[in-house]
């Protein structure tokens, strides 16, 4: 119901735009809201014939939360209403699919499993998800807040309780100073996975939120109130990297470990993500493309075989998996405040889940690092010859 009703709004405003249907080598995406930036980049690139050849492909993008768009894709409703794409000049436009159009999704992405979306059910077979770049959440307070670290075991009662009496997390015991979401945000859901109780089940007294960048300005507002030391959010790290002259992450204490609280950082100023990547900082989560495949594991789309064909080249892509030179995802990604998976060194399959070694077989550590201001040590090279044993990719010489 809610996508239909969802749908039917999009609808509602489709006008005299581009007919989605005209446009050269379409590739029908919803996705999650958070990829809008990263496909600023990346869509314009895919666009223009000129720099990508047989490659180019319009990606018409249906921007919806994460699980609506996964059911949008699983139970291939007609796509309705209004898309946006981005013509190769980087102008982003937007365009109208036709009244009564069959077109179904060819994939779709979002920033939580499908077994989250299905509340612990197992995804139907033919949908398989391949992850892509990490994005990075937590809890923020106001710059003025004293408040430097929580753990999940507190995250979890003030979570579940709201404050309520005898359950009290201190300083956070009002619960309309916690800023949080909604039940079907991927931050909440993130989040939730990994402090016990699912992000649909939160105590309804929270202070609700229907954007990150909502929370994001009621917990910097605080910073003047007097009451910064009560307040508490849940952000992704593109928010409040943007915002560190008002608010801080705290560092968080996974349940049953040994190494007390850590930042998503190395340091509380750093900007490297290190134990994200090495795994001692749980709160993340992939962006995942979901592909339809048939029983051989072969893409399928329901418009056609150049369309599932165009859906399996754009995932390969945007993974690493195949990469052109006039594309570079992992800087698109890392421009976007998010992690490329190819700087990562461990993995989970379900949000919240243990975690295991990971190697990326084109690593991008030392060009992550430099990006994000971070000396790496890394040697500079435009060939392998200065590398040795490793290799020369975007600019640095790689262990492999």
């Amino acid at each position: 119901m809610v996508v239909l009703g969802l749908l039917s709004a999009m609808s509602a405003h489709a006008g005299g735009n581009v007919d989605c249907t005209t446009l050269p080598n379409p590739l029908y995406f919803p996705a999650t809201t958070l990829l809008e930036s990263y496909l600023a980049d990346v869509a314009p690139v895919l666009a223009d014939a000129k720099a990508v050849g047989k490659d180019q492909m319009t990606v018409i993008h249906f921007p919806l939360s994460s699980c609506i768009t996964y059911d949008i894709h699983k139970d291939q409703k007609p796509l309705t209403g209004t898309a946006e794409y981005y013509d190769a000049d980087g102008t982003q436009q937007v365009c109208d699919m036709p009244v009564g159009s069959k077109i179904t999704s060819d994939l779709s992405a979002m920033d939580v499993g499908g077994v989250t979306c299905l509340g612990g059910q197992t995804p139907p077979a033919e949908l398989v998800e391949f992850p892509s770049h990490v994005e990075t959440l937590g809890f923020v307070v106001p710059r003025n807040s004293t408040q430097t670290a929580i753990t999940a075991t507190e995250a979890y009662y003030l979570m579940k309780f709201g404050g309520e009496a005898g359950f009290e997390v201190a300083p956070w015991t009002d619960p309309n100073f916690v800023m949080v979401r909604n039940t079907g945000s991927s931050t909440q859901l993130t989040i939730g996975a990994n402090i016990g109780i699912s992000g649909t089940m939160w105590n309804s007294e929270l202070r609700g939120h229907q954007g990150s960048s909502d929370v994001r300005d009621v917990v910097i507002a605080e910073n003047s109130t007097g009451n910064a030391e009560q307040v508490l959010g849940i952000l992704n790290s593109s928010k409040w990297e943007a915002a560190t002259d008002d608010m801080r992450v705290l560092a968080f204490q996974p349940f049953n470990n040994c190494f007390g609280a850590v930042y998503p950082d190395s340091t509380s100023t750093s900007r490297d993500k290190r134990n994200v990547r090495d795994g001692h900082y749980p709160i993340w989560t992939n962006l995942r493309y979901i592909l339809r495949t048939d029983g051989a594991g072969a893409p399928i789309s329901g418009n056609g075989a150049d369309a599932a064909a165009r859906a399996a080249r754009f995932v390969d892509l945007m993974t690493g998996a195949e990469s052109i030179d006039a594309l570079n995802p992992a800087e698109a990604a890392i421009g976007t405040g998010n992690i490329p998976a190819c700087a990562m060194k461990v993995k989970r399959d379900v949000d919240g889940g243990p975690m295991t070694s990971f190697e990326h077989p084109a690593p991008c550590e030392c060009f992550f690092l430099e990006e994000n201001g971070v000396d790496s040590g890394c040697t500079p090279c435009t060939d392998d010859t200065p590398c040795g044993d490793g290799t020369c990719r975007f600019g640095y010489c790689e262990d492999r």
